[in-house]
């Protein structure tokens, strides 16, 4: 990664091709204030400077900024143009004059409007504002330049279940037992020993065996090992154990034969580290004699400075035998969660945060960095263009903490080769089809399973096919932590279910796979397809923007000749750009079935040249509808923005999940903590609901965590406004 200092330049007059971008334009300030046109920035995290412009022709645009700053942040300010990235060290500046710096030189494209960011710092409050007033940008050509209105996001068809809204209950097809001792277990990590044992590391530290063959309920777990720091990661091969600790890979020996581990053998713990509660290792897979695992970057420290130990965030591997350590790849965030994919390929998910305005499943690739960035010295795989998830995981709408993949066994029936993701916060089980375009993985992830008890964490397949999943939770909720941590066998029963069961991609448009076939004369009609897409803009800050949210063309749809497949034509297809269907809950199977689920995610990173959909005229039967496929009822913004983005951890009825539910929230009283730990009592008002949206961590509910990311980054000043009078006005 290049990084640009930029000095001090002052200008006389603006140039006759300037397009310039006010302060007061923004799509959202954070917790930064206004001093009537300027903007005042004293924190960046929840901030979104941002605005939209058009270019006629592609050209060099040069970037320059008006600004004071007495005394600066001691970090850089990152400028994305279209997603071109690059770093301002800003200067001090003398008196009250304005000053003006040149911020870089980006390469514009005609076409679909471009989004300019300016970014702050993440998470610091700083010292003395920035004072800004526009950024400035010139051109070679008159008027190629335009600011273009920032597009408002799709108005939504009403939600339901596995229909816009997550899943509530089981899948038809599942079938759970709960495996609970009198114990809290916490379950980080999993692996079966031969056809008939099952283990799994807990927080607290221990190993326990469960004989699969001789299954009570409640189960017997039998300890076999103790004292572990933090274990995230468990494998085995070959019938020897590794364990990945808070900071160490260890293996696990028992010399004498008497069942129970004694030694703890170091195999590998040659990267940097600190006392940060967060640094964790992830994971652990074997493959050909290396141990692959993750360590995971800090959270309190980046909660004051932003700084992390050097190579953190990084794929790691050790040799069994010989300790040899590699870096492999890099640009991880939380990493929680590693597996093999259908090919034997290694799988890993991360989470939003910062630089990631998404989660993600990626495909390990030698070398790749992953665009999560700290501060310099810079991971020797930083590079200006990160290499793109296989699939995108939007949040909060399919995954919140997406924890370990794994392939589904040919016992799954239909779904056989396809992979599982569990979830830490958003809970279930989520599905992903994977297909390779022009050499590139890519795919679809699919609402499967709500309906569990425990919140999974960990996974293990038997020879027969029975899943075995462990939950885990973490915080100051005692009794929330011991409700959805344990143990969880989930059995594929064989039931026939109606739903997509893969997507994939061609030339014109993407073909939907079913589980059955389709009623006759059903299907044929594009009405009956709600399509919405995006692309993504990483930022230094929490989240990020979805770019150019729009709603999509459904030109035709096509149902093939077995009716188990529909051709969409989508005349819209952009590259690193995610499409959402949703399918009507009308659509019915040939037998009659009503849809499970009739949404998906797909993401595009690589369109195939030569590959068009098969497109046929719609028989006449088939395009007369008796009522709307989909239905709006005008709900105002603050209902719609509960939905999206709290649901799923605050609920209405005074029930507990990860965050304090909002039943009765105007007017009541409140115990927080502040981010130095001292107590508040806070009477709920329009202020307070508007900070937590802001700066969640700035007055916490007792008995809760935060967890949750700043939201003025995701959502713009009007929409904040409808959703803090949405919650005062809640009975």
């Amino acid at each position: 990664m290049k990084h640009l200092a930029c000095s001090l330049i002052f200008f006389a007059t603006a140039s006759a091709w300037a397009l310039d971008l006010p302060a007061r334009e923004i799509f959202s300030r954070g917790i930064n204030t206004w001093d009537g046109e300027i903007l005042e920035i004293i924190k960046g995290r929840g901030a979104t400077l941002g605005w939209y412009i058009s270019a006629q022709r592609e050209e060099d645009v040069t970037v320059s900024i008006e600004f004071t700053c007495p005394k600066p942040p001691d970090q850089e300010y990152q400028i994305s143009f279209d997603g071109q990235d690059r770093f301002w060290t800003v200067p001090a500046t003398k008196g009250t004059n304005w000053h003006r710096a040149k911020l870089g030189t980006f390469r514009a494209r005609p076409g679909l409007p471009l989004l300019v960011l300016l970014v702050p710092p993440s998470n610091r409050k700083y010292e003395h504002p920035l004072r800004f007033r526009r950024l400035i940008l010139e051109s070679q050509t008159a008027s190629n330049l335009t600011r273009a209105k920032a597009p408002e996001p799709p108005v939504l068809p009403d939600a339901a279940p596995g229909f816009g809204k997550k899943l509530t209950n089981m899948h038809p097809a599942l079938a759970a037992l709960d495996l609970r001792d009198d114990q809290l277990r916490r379950i980080s990590g999993m692996a079966m020993r031969g056809a008939g044992e099952l283990l799994f590391t807990t927080w607290k530290g221990d190993l326990l065996s469960f004989d699969l063959t001789k299954a009570t309920n409640p189960p017997q777990f039998r300890l076999i090992a103790q004292g572990l720091s933090e274990p995230m990661g468990l494998a085995v091969s070959n019938g020897r154990l590794f364990v990945t600790e808070k900071n160490q890979a260890t293996e696990l020996i028992d010399a004498d034969g008497d069942g129970k581990f004694e030694i703890y053998r170091c195999v590998s713990h040659e990267w940097p580290a600190t006392l940060d509660y967060h640094e964790y290792l992830f994971g652990a897979v074997v493959k050909d004699e290396w141990l692959y695992f993750a360590n995971s970057a800090a959270m309190a420290i980046r909660n004051t400075h932003n700084r992390q130990a050097y190579l953190r965030g990084s794929i790691i591997r050790a040799h069994i035998d010989t300790g040899k350590t590699e870096i492999v790849a890099g640009g991880l965030r939380t990493a929680n969660g590693i597996g093999f994919g259908p090919d034997g390929s290694i799988l890993v998910t991360d989470n939003q945060g910062e630089w990631l305005p998404g989660n993600k499943l990626v495909q390990l690739q030698p070398k790749a960095f992953y665009n999560f960035r700290s501060r310099p010295p810079w991971h020797p795989f930083d590079r200006p263009i990160a290499t793109p998830p296989a699939v995108w995981l939007p949040h909060p709408e399919i995954a919140m903490s997406p924890t370990e993949p794994i392939t589904l066994s040919k016992n799954w029936g239909p779904y056989a080769g396809q992979v599982l993701y569990g979830d830490a916060t958003f809970g279930g089980l989520q599905r992903v089809f994977l297909e390779e375009v022009e050499g590139v993985l890519q795919g679809a992830v699919f609402p499967f399973s709500q309906g569990f008890r425990h919140l999974f964490n960990r996974f293990a397949f038997t020879p027969e096919g029975d899943l075995y999943a462990g939950g885990i939770a973490r915080g100051s909720n005692q009794k929330f932590i011991a409700d959805v941590s344990g143990l969880t066998r989930i059995r594929h029963t064989g039931k026939r279910v109606f739903e997509p069961l893969a997507a994939r991609l061609r030339s014109n448009g993407i073909e939907i796979e079913f589980t059955q076939r389709l009623a006759p004369n059903t299907g044929w009609n594009p009405a009956g397809y709600f399509v919405t897409q995006w692309g993504y803009q990483a930022t230094q800050t929490y989240g990020g923007q979805k770019v150019r949210h729009r709603r999509s063309e459904v030109r035709t749809a096509t149902v093939s000749t077995d009716r188990r497949h529909v051709f969409l034509e989508l005349p819209d297809l952009v590259e690193n750009e995610i499409f959402r269907i949703r399918l009507p809950q009308s659509l019915q199977s040939a037998k009659g079935d009503s849809l499970w689920t009739g949404e998906l995610w797909y993401t595009v990173n690589r369109i195939p040249k030569k590959h068009p959909g098969r497109i046929q005229s719609a028989p006449q039967q088939a395009m007369l509808a008796a009522e709307p496929f989909f239905r709006f009822s005008g709900k105002d913004t603050g209902s719609v923005m509960y939905q999206n983005y709290c649901a799923a951890c605050h609920t209405l009825d005074g029930s507990k999940r990860i965050g304090p539910s909002f039943r009765s929230l105007a007017k009541a009283t409140r115990q927080t903590f502040d981010p130095d730990g001292n107590k508040h009592t806070i009477k709920v008002d329009a202020n307070y609901l508007r900070q937590s949206i802001v700066e969640p961590g700035a007055h916490v509910v007792e008995g809760y965590q935060n967890i949750m990311p700043p939201m003025a980054g995701l959502l713009r000043e009007s929409q904040i406004d409808a959703l803090v009078n949405y919650l005062l006005k809640l009975k």
